[in-house]
């Protein structure tokens, strides 16, 4: 309850910052003093997508209302050390629950400060296209997900689109339960992709011997009314190391 309320606190003062400069649309008035500059969400970011690797991997963020600085997975209690989880929620939606960034997003920035078995179970594939772009996908709590960069490496704002679509769930700590429509034997590791993104395959079937069902492919983009990000965050990926850096103005629509 505690955590709630001083989440919806942090939403409010930054809906309210942004707010508060006033629409980037609206005319400036005669001999008006200089605007300030747009409040900002600062980035940093990397992630070992093949190995164990908690020493090396971090979250790092910096906003107006909540930063975290080489936040990573604490073994000893199993999540972030600086609860960057919850704390990254203050950049996630606006005060009336409209999301600022893609909920597919969010998750991908959480990696650094999971687990390595967390990205294990959630099937995190990482892949340099031939084109230059960079396409990742997993599988978080029976959602499957997927986005690309441009031909740069970027994630460019606004404008950032994550395909998702639900495909299995998860009981209690799992693992996840995958419809067999779309893996062989029920697991994540063995997801067909092309399956997943195959329109014909419509959503509404039961998963397992649970009650619970498949859904259609969706586009998951921010539909916040009231701010909004503009900026790019620029990818990298060796073969083994995902970095995500940028910085991300924040704006009234």
């Amino acid at each position: 309850m505690k955590k709630a309320l001083v989440l919806l606190m942090m939403m409010l003062a930054l809906t309210s910052l942004v707010v508060a400069m006033g629409s980037k649309e609206a005319a400036p008035a005669a001999a008006a003093a200089p605007a300030a500059p747009a409040p900002t969400l600062t980035l940093d970011y990397q992630v070992n997508t093949v190995a164990a690797d908690a020493a090396n991997n971090y979250l790092t963020f910096k906003g107006p209302v909540a930063s975290a600085t080489k936040d990573q997975y604490d073994a000893t209690s199993g999540a972030s050390k600086l609860e960057s989880t919850l704390v990254l929620n203050y950049y996630r939606n606006d005060i009336f629950g409209k999301k600022i960034l893609p909920g597919g997003l969010r998750g991908l920035f959480l990696y650094p400060i999971a687990s390595h078995e967390q990205m294990t179970d959630d099937a995190l594939t990482v892949v340099k296209n031939a084109d230059g772009s960079i396409s990742i996908r997993y599988i978080h709590r029976g959602t499957a997900n997927e986005l690309t960069t441009d031909k740069t490496g970027k994630l460019v704002f606004p404008g950032v689109t994550v395909q998702a679509r639900k495909i299995g769930f998860i009981a209690g700590a799992g693992p996840q339960v995958i419809s067999t429509e779309f893996s062989a034997d029920g697991t994540a590791a063995t997801v067909d992709w092309a399956k997943v993104w195959d329109a014909k395959i419509v959503g509404g079937k039961v998963i397992g011997t649970g009650t619970q069902k498949t859904g259609d492919i969706t586009t998951d983009i921010a539909n916040s009314e009231l701010v909004g990000y503009e900026g790019a965050l620029q990818l990298t990926f060796d073969g083994t190391i995902l970095k995500m850096a940028g910085v991300l103005n924040i704006l009234r629509k």
